[in-house]
């Protein structure tokens, strides 16, 4: 009995560890796999993290071939017509985002989806972007009063430092029209190299 007393005693007199969350920020590691942030317009849906993920979770869905316009970053070609990740059976293993070429794709911070059913954790990307959003947005998260550092993280959902073009893109990036007339403006003009 005093062996098992000597090795448990002392955490009695510890210093607790316990984080008051959701009032105190929860301490996140910077290599932290959190649910994804995706950039819509950097995307070229090239489907290399649909072909790596071990889950088979991602979705990705075009209308026809994309490239990166090099003078704007910015993807052009056919529309998005849907990119999306079953939270339900994601691995948050980031293998995603180890192959993406144009680092469209990253792992976030955000650590939990709260919701009310199973079928909410399959997110469609596309329908964020349309809402100038690049990541979820846990139930919690949708309150009023939240601690400061929630509705510091709450404003980084819609990100500030985006042009007007970008702004415009994530917004209409499923519309063909819009994409078609996108890669005309990208496209070299006849006579020049």
């Amino acid at each position: 009995m005093a062996a098992g007393l000597k090795v448990t005693l002392p955490y009695h007199f510890a210093r607790t560890v316990v984080v008051q969350y959701p009032d105190v920020a929860p301490t996140v590691q910077a290599r932290y796999r959190g649910f994804h942030t995706y950039q819509i317009e950097r995307c070229i849906a090239c489907e290399a993290c649909a072909k790596a993920c071990p889950a088979g979770c991602i979705g990705v869905g075009r209308t026809g071939p994309r490239k990166i316009d090099k003078v704007r970053d910015l993807a052009v070609g056919g529309a998005m017509t849907e990119y999306k990740i079953d939270y339900r059976t994601c691995l948050f293993c980031g293998l995603c985002v180890e192959v993406c070429p144009t680092q469209c794709l990253k792992m976030g911070s955000i650590h939990d989806n709260s919701c009310y059913r199973r079928d909410e954790l399959l997110i469609d990307f596309v329908q964020l972007a349309k809402q100038g959003r690049r990541t979820i947005r846990p139930i919690w998260m949708t309150k009023a009063n939240l601690p400061a550092w929630a509705a510091r993280l709450r404003n980084m959902d819609i990100p500030e430092d985006l042009d007007r073009d970008r702004r415009q893109w994530m917004a209409q990036a499923d519309d063909p029209k819009y994409c078609a007339e996108l890669a005309r403006q990208t496209a070299p003009k006849e006579g020049t190299p």
